[in-house]
């Protein structure tokens, strides 16, 4: 599902680029918890099913915050098992992501979005997701190789080499 990556960008490794990465997830996540969940607490002028929206990004925002902090440590502590969760909700997002910026299209195309101001509306969100969808794939190409970095290293014995797994023999 994803593209297998030798280094984050053309200078940065993948165990520098995944930290990165990390941080930047978590700092991301909170904004946008912090963002949407005012936002969701809006005085009346704001539509009901606006708030719900606002509301639901959110809840999204706190479980990636959550799935985020999890990745922070599998990445910081070498740890490959803490960071698949954060893979997995990463391309389930990518794909939401991706499918709302096609449903969006289709609504503009087929032209179910009648109202100028909506046509706009939708068509910036539309171009945001599926921006944002291409960082998160990248995003999750860079940490899935250096997972994948981190699991070799495990197999080829790197670890137990340079002494930081003990051996325990039988």
């Amino acid at each position: 599902m994803c593209i297998p990556l030798e280094n984050c960008c053309f200078c940065v490794s993948l165990d520098v680029g995944a930290k990165i990465i990390s941080i930047v997830n978590l700092a991301g996540s909170t904004i946008v918890l912090m963002l949407y969940g005012t936002a969701a607490m809006l005085p009346p002028p704001v539509e009901e099913s606006r708030k719900i929206v606002y509301a639901v990004i959110a809840s999204v925002a706190m479980f990636e915050l959550l799935i985020g902090c999890l990745l922070v440590y599998g990445v910081f502590g070498k740890k490959p098992s803490l960071i698949l969760p954060w893979l997995v909700s990463c391309y389930v997002l990518v794909l939401s992501l991706v499918s709302l910026s096609v449903l969006g299209t289709l609504l503009i195309v087929l032209q179910f979005v009648q109202n100028q101001e909506t046509i706009k509306e939708v068509s910036t969100m539309v171009a945001f997701y599926f921006a944002v969808a291409v960082v998160l794939y990248w995003f999750g190409s860079v940490t899935n190789s250096r997972r994948h970095q981190i699991l070799e290293g495990f197999h080829t014995g790197y670890y137990t080499t340079h002494g930081l797994l003990k051996e325990y023999r039988l």
